[in-house]
């Protein structure tokens, strides 16, 4: 398979992402970043699928429901029934490893009548780490926070030795965020984004 997952991270200067399962900021700007960039198509017949582990599945659930319409769900999980029990949306698939949810996503994005434009990872740090040790990661998008908070859930394994800062082009959603360091909260944060190189 030739690289062709995105990744969309926040994390703060010590690679923290998380704390009890849920994000330890509030930066509404990331927030809307987040749900504009993986809910939204260039092409208005598509949409994009989105890959999770289930603690990050679950924790979405708590937060934010509102996107999961504009998703196709993949969940990696051993508990299919308990998924799906917690998800009244239709468009969510469970598969019991990163392998089957890269296959089957890999699939759907280049099988023409599933119409899924891009395929998103959203954690939690054992599946950014599959996908980018499969090498099927092609960007990433990084929230990059100028400060230190207090986390339980850490992605110190992230290496971005083999992926280069870009600048999107212009007819790219929010591509005029890239690279502008944003304030909010009395916390600095940054869009970052690296492709393969």
């Amino acid at each position: 398979m030739e690289p062709f997952m995105t990744i969309m991270v926040a994390m703060d200067e010590n690679n923290g992402i998380g704390l009890n399962n849920i994000l330890p900021w509030c930066l509404p700007g990331d927030w809307n970043w987040f749900l504009t960039i993986s809910t939204n198509t260039i092409d208005p017949k598509k949409r994009n699928a989105v890959i999770f582990g289930r603690l990050s599945y679950e924790s979405l659930l708590k937060q934010d429901r509102s996107p999961l319409k504009h998703w196709h769900t993949i969940v990696i999980s051993s508990n299919s029934e308990a998924i799906k029990q917690q998800s009244s949306e239709t468009s969510v698939t469970v598969v019991p490893t990163f392998e089957r949810a890269a296959q089957y996503s890999y699939d759907m994005f280049h099988n023409a009548d599933q119409n899924i434009e891009n395929v998103y990872v959203l954690g939690g740090v054992q599946v950014y780490d599959q996908a980018v040790k499969l090498k099927l990661v092609k960007r990433i998008y990084l929230t990059r926070i100028f400060a230190t908070f207090n986390c339980d859930t850490y992605w110190t394994t992230l290496d971005l030795s083999g992926f280069k800062p870009v600048k999107r082009n212009s007819n790219e959603i929010l591509s005029t965020e890239d690279g502008q360091i944003k304030e909010e909260n009395g916390c600095k944060y940054q869009f970052q984004i690296y492709e393969i190189a």
